[in-house]
């Protein structure tokens, strides 16, 4: 993995940056340091390009990043070879005074960091944060949360993704970590916002496919009848994967999101991805 990262980084970073970073991990893989360690972590931000990124597309999981968070992420790969306490005492020394992007590269770092038990506590912390980046990086395309957290965690991490209109689709497991209270408490948030004349996004309601009682039936009936084309493709979509037959009265109001369903046009992913790139449009002008 640091290999991959040091590859993507040689090739969009400055040499000089790069050149940097290696000798800094030389020299700490021979005699590792507390001290220099916090120095060149937090000292990334005086070699890299502050807005230079990887390219999206150019890599599947660092697609996207940032220098700043890549070569971070690099210099924690290395602390994650030292011994445990070492590690651990590291780790929550460097979080316990890190800046926004800091944070950001530690909590994107935590599938590959060892011993996660002593880290669980600070990934569920961090998600209490009003900062959109440090809710993300925990969050959004982070295989940690759904290894790790307790349904609780889980429930109150896609609540609030689900307040935060952010995409559910890259929630790493969000198919996986269904579970009967999220299910209900989803209905129940669509209820206050129905009662208050707003939305729920329809993103929401893959966390209640198995879980369907007459009150969530009723709940997929209303998106079945709705005028967004999205609220249809996610009321199909549950319709499609509802195997009891409890929604069955529903395919006549979806033939054509079920008939996509079929040819594997819609999917949960492909329904999130779209909406996401219209958030992003409307953002945009």
């Amino acid at each position: 993995m640091r290999e991959r990262i040091l590859h993507l980084l040689s090739e969009n970073a400055s040499p000089d940056a790069v050149s940097w970073l290696q000798h800094t991990l030389a020299g700490q893989d021979v005699n590792f340091d507390k001290r220099p360690f916090y120095y060149a972590f937090s000292g990334v931000s005086r070699h890299f390009d502050k807005s230079g990124t990887i390219p999206k597309g150019s890599d599947e999981t660092f697609g996207g990043w940032d220098e700043y968070r890549l070569a971070r992420v690099a210099l924690l790969l290395l602390l994650a070879k030292q011994d445990e306490t070492t590690f651990v005492e590291t780790f929550h020394a460097l979080l316990n005074t890190a800046d926004l992007r800091e944070q950001v590269a530690l909590f994107s770092a935590l599938p590959w960091l060892p011993h996660p038990e002593k880290l669980l506590e600070s990934a569920v912390d961090g998600l209490r944060s009003n900062i959109i980046d440090i809710f993300d990086s925990i969050a959004l395309d982070n295989a940690f949360a759904a290894q790790h957290f307790s349904d609780e965690a889980w429930n109150q991490m896609v609540l609030k993704a689900i307040f935060i209109t952010r995409p559910l689709y890259r929630i790493t497991g969000i198919g996986n970590r269904k579970n009967q209270r999220l299910a209900e408490a989803i209905s129940d948030l669509a209820h206050e916002r129905w009662a208050a004349g707003r939305s729920i996004t329809p993103e929401a309601w893959q966390s209640c496919e198995g879980f369907i009682d007459q009150r969530l039936a009723e709940d997929i009936g209303k998106m079945a009848r709705s005028k967004d084309p999205d609220d249809r493709a996610a009321a199909a979509l549950v319709v499609a994967n509802e195997k009891t037959g409890t929604l069955e009265a529903l395919r006549e109001l979806l033939p054509t999101e079920l008939d996509r369903i079929e040819a594997r046009e819609l999917t949960w992913k492909a329904l999130g991805h779209s909406m996401e790139e219209k958030l992003t449009r409307k953002s945009l002008t």
